[in-house]
Parts: C-alpha cells; sequence; structure tokens
C-alpha cells in the first residue's frame, strides 16, 4: 500500500521524501551511538576507577553487558552505531588513564567485536525477538557470552602484553574473559528487559507487586553481605536470598528476575571494592573469586528458574485457550 502511494508521488516529491527518511535514520543512529557511548563510557570509568587490579583489567566490566544488552534488544539496525560508541568510549577511558592511543583503538575494537559476536550469534539461532522466557534461550546466552568473551580476551591479552611487557597473558585472559562474561550476564538481560517493558507496559498490579519484592530483596541482601566470612564462606549469604528471588521468579515477568540479578550483583561488587562485609574481607586473598562466583550462581540459577515459570505460565495460557475454543465449538455444534 505505502509503495503504491510513493509511486504516485511526484519524482522531487519523492526523492525529498527518501531524503528526509535518510536523514532521520541518520539522527536515530547518532543519537543511539552517543547515549550508547556516554553509559558505557561512565561504567567503564567506574570499573577502571574502582575495580582495576595491578595486572590491567578490571574484576567487573558491566559495561560489556550495556554493549551486548542494546545490541541483542534493538537488532541489526543498531550494530554499526553500538560498535562505533564502543569504540570510542574505550579510546576515551585508556586515553584518561594514559595508555596508547593505539591500545586504546585496538582495545575498543577487541569490545565492540565481543558485543557483535554475542548478538549476532543470538540473532542467528534465536530470532530478533529475544527474551530470557525459555530455557534454552537462558543457556543460549551463556554460551554466546563465552564465546563473545573467549574471542574477545584473546585480542585484549595481546594488546595488553604489547604495551605491558610485564603483564601475565594467561593472567589477563582469565581476567578480561571472567569480567566480561560477568558483566554480560548481569547487565545485558536487565536491558532486554526494560526494553521489552517498555515497548510492552506490565500490568499496574505485577510492577507494584514486583517493586516491592525487590526492596525486600534489597533489604535481605543488605543482610545477608554483613554477615562474617566465618558463617558458611558464601553458602549461607546466597541462601538467605533465595526465598525472595522465587517469589520474583514466580510471580513476575522475567525483567524481574534480571532486576533482582543485578541488584545482589551490584552490591555484591560494592562492597567487596569498598571491603565491606562478607566479600569485602581483604584478609582472604580469593574474595574476588569468591564474589565472581556467587554473582554467577545467583544469575544463573534464578535465569533458569524464571524461565520454566515463564514457559509454565505460557502453557497455561495456551491450555486456557484452547479449552475456550473447545467450548466455543461444543456450544455451536450443540
Amino acid at each position: 500500500m505505502r509503495g503504491h502511494m510513493l509511486e504516485k508521488l511526484p519524482h522531487g516529491q519523492f526523492q525529498r521524501s527518501a531524503a528526509d527518511d535518510r536523514a532521520r535514520r541518520w539522527v536515530n543512529s547518532i543519537g543511539l551511538a552517543v547515549a550508547v557511548g556516554l553509559v558505557y563510557f561512565l561504567a567503564a570509568r567506574l570499573s577502571v576507577g574502582l575495580l582495576l587490579p595491578p595486572e590491567g583489567v578490571a574484576v567487573f566490566w558491566p559495561a560489556a553487558g550495556v554493549s551486548s544488552g542494546v545490541l541483542i534488544a534493538l537488532g541489526a539496525r543498531a550494530r554499526w552505531p553500538v560498535a562505533a560508541a564502543v569504540t570510542a568510549a574505550t579510546v576515551m577511558i585508556h586515553q584518561l588513564i594514559g595508555d596508547p592511543l593505539w591500545a586504546g583503538i585496538a582495545l575498543g575494537f577487541s569490545n565492540a567485536v565481543e558485543a557483535l559476536i554475542v548478538a549476532g550469534l543470538l540473532e542467528l539461532y534465536f530470532g530478533a525477538d529475544f527474551n530470557i522466557v525459555r530455557l534454552r534461550q537462558v543457556l543460549g546466552l551463556l554460551l554466546a557470552a563465552i564465546v563473545g568473551t573467549a574471542v574477545s580476551a584473546i585480542g585484549g591479552a595481546a594488546t595488553y602484553k604489547l604495551f605491558h611487557p610485564s603483564a601475565i597473558i594467561l593472567t589477563t585472559l582469565q581476567h578480561w574473559f571472567a569480567s566480561d562474561v560477568i558483566g554480560i550476564i548481569i547487565v545485558a538481560p536487565l536491558v532486554i528487559g526494560l526494553t521489552t517493558a517498555i515497548r510492552r507496559p506490565l500490568p499496574r498490579g505485577e510492577l507494584i507487586e514486583g517493586m516491592m519484592a525487590l526492596l525486600a530483596l534489597a533489604v535481605m541482601t543488605g543482610i545477608a553481605i554483613s554477615l562474617p566470612w566465618q558463617a558458611w564462606e558464601t553458602v549461607l549469604p546466597v541462601a538467605l536470598l533465595f526465598p525472595i528471588l522465587l517469589w520474583i521468579v514466580a510471580r513476575c515477568r522475567p525483567v524481574f528476575a534480571a532486576a533482582a540479578v543485578f541488584l545482589v550483583s551490584i552490591t555484591i561488587v560494592v562492597t567487596a571494592v569498598f571491603d565491606i562485609g562478607h566479600f569485602g574481607d581483604s584478609a582472604v586473598s580469593y574474595a574476588d573469586q569468591q564474589a565472581q562466583a556467587a554473582i554467577l550462581f545467583v544469575a544463573i540459577g534464578t535465569y533458569v528458574l524464571a524461565a520454566l515459570f515463564a514457559e509454565r505460565r505460557e502453557s497455561e495460557r495456551h491450555l486456557a485457550r484452547a479449552n475456550m475454543m473447545l467450548s466455543a465449538n461444543e456450544i455451536t455444534s450443540s
């Protein structure tokens, strides 16, 4: 229909319409690049400022989740704006901390390729409308994050070795891989969920219940984190959160599960950085590894439960619809 209308337009008007469409796409792309670049820069600056060990790779890299989440949520049309934004933001970060320009460009390229690989794999196997509402999608996100970060870690570790000859390439590779995988796991589902919620607003009752559950989770997380290190190592603090996490995944949509994971993970990161509570015990040499393990355990467990409950709700809707159609057919036939 639209094609027939365009055919009836005068040639000059058709050209102006096409030019306006191109200009609108350019403006949208530039706006998206600026917004993503700003958020990525702030997240990366926080990681570099607070979480940078002597090896030069941040312990947690939530910026990876920002870029991957936006690409997964918006699809192929956001590919080049996001890639350009990630590269530019990475260059700016490394210029601020005094690294060579070529190193910032190489690291920015590695970060951009990582996001493109993660989003590309998920779009290839699950289509454009991806969300963590199926168990296979949760596993797909984890596998895509592993593949994408494995590729980017090689480029990142090689770059660090070139301008930091004393860096141990295997250690750098390990830190890059772990920090980016965790960043994608804790941030990307939240970005995807928020985008979906904007497109399809949540019912008011579910929104209120979900916010109350998140508030209760925040309180319980504070209590769990404040426990001393000797309290069953990392088992008890995580176990205390399970009842509220179960409430969230059973009663609310996956976006609240993603928000819950983000809330718990950021709390663990902050307390680990500032030596507060259970994961901030600087006397324990493997505190960072314990924090990373706790984040992965909470994230993967919560996402799996959220997907299973989402599948159950979808099955119940299909069954109810089938029963209604069957009842309608019986009434018509009688």
